[in-house]
C-alpha cells in the first residue's frame, strides 16, 4: 500500500513539475510584421513619373548669316534698286528661301514697292548646278494683277536678287511643279532666266 502511495505521489509531482507557470513553452515562430519605418522602399516607376519633355528652344540653333542685296521696284516702275539686307539661314541650301521671304517684305525705304501677290506661297527652292528652280504654288497666276512691266519688274526683282549669289547664273520659275511659258502672258519662263534689266 505505501509503495502505491508512494508512486502516486511521485506521478503527481512530476505532472506538477511539467505544469509549472515559469516554465516557458516552446516559442511559435513568429511572422515578421513590418514596420512602417522599415518597409521596403518602393521603386519609382521612372517613366510614369518622368517630366514632359519641354518644347525646344529656337534661341539655341545656330543661325548663319549673309548680307546681300534685295532688288525691289520704285514707285514709278522705271527701275530696280539694290537695297542691303541680312539673312539668317540654318543650313547653306536654305540662303535661297530665305532671300526669297525677305524680298517677299514690304521695304521699309521710302520710294520702293514690292509687287508679290498677295499670298505668295513657294512651295520649293533648290540649287541645281548654277540655276536656282522655284516651285510657286498654283494661286500665284490667279492672284497676280500686274500688267506687262509689274510682270517684268516682278521676275526681274527675284532673278536679280538671287544671283546676287556667286554661284547662281540663272533662276527657272515653275508653278505648282510644272514647266510654264508665262506667268500673266507677256513674259517667257519656258527656259531659266539671267539677270537683266535697269538697276540703280
Amino acid at each position: 500500500m505505501k509503495k502505491i502511495f508512494l508512486l502516486a505521489m511521485m506521478a503527481m509531482l512530476i505532472f506538477c513539475a511539467g505544469c509549472d507557470p515559469q516554465t516557458n513553452p516552446p516559442e511559435k515562430p513568429e511572422t515578421p510584421k513590418e514596420s512602417k519605418l522599415e518597409q521596403p522602399e518602393k521603386k519609382v516607376d521612372t517613366e510614369k513619373t518622368a517630366k514632359p519633355e519641354m518644347p525646344k528652344d529656337e534661341s539655341n540653333k545656330k543661325f548663319l548669316t549673309q548680307n546681300i542685296k534685295v532688288f525691289y521696284p520704285d514707285e514709278n516702275a522705271t527701275v530696280l534698286i539694290a537695297v542691303p539686307r541680312t539673312i539668317k539661314f540654318v543650313d547653306e541650301s536654305e540662303k535661297y528661301s530665305a532671300a526669297l521671304s525677305e524680298l517677299m517684305q514690304t521695304p521699309k525705304e521710302q520710294g520702293l514697292t514690292n509687287i508679290f501677290p498677295k499670298h505668295t506661297k513657294i512651295k520649293n527652292v533648290s540649287l541645281n548646278a548654277d540655276t536656282v528652280i522655284i516651285d510657286f504654288d498654283k494661286d500665284i497666276a490667279k492672284n497676280f494683277v500686274g500688267g506687262s512691266t509689274g510682270e517684268e519688274f516682278f521676275i526681274y526683282s527675284i532673278v536679280n536678287t538671287l544671283t546676287e549669289f556667286p554661284e547662281v547664273k540663272q533662276v527657272k520659275f515653275l508653278i505648282d511643279g510644272q514647266e510654264v511659258e508665262t506667268l500673266a502672258g507677256h513674259m517667257d519662263l519656258s527656259e531659266p532666266l539671267s539677270r537683266s534689266i535697269d538697276v540703280k
